[in-house]
């Protein structure tokens, strides 16, 4: 029986494991869906004039709770 609790407990252990994984993916797409949002915002706003002309947005800096998710 002893065996089979450790087969079991191994088999837990690997999931959570895959759940975490699964998680800081999900946190790291977020963050650069959110990024490219913001980049969308920022060049709404700006004057029809300038969306005319093919002027590369630059990418926001991170914010500061980022770095709470690693």
């Amino acid at each position: 029986m002893g065996l089979t609790m450790g087969h079991r407990e191994d088999a837990r252990a690997e999931e959570l494991l895959n759940l975490r994984l699964a998680l800081a993916t999900f946190a790291l797409q977020l963050d650069a869906f959110e990024m490219r949002a913001s980049g969308a915002l920022l060049a709404a706003r700006r004057e029809p004039s300038m969306r005319k002309a093919s002027i590369a947005v630059p990418w926001p800096s991170l914010p500061a709770d980022s770095e709470r998710r690693k």
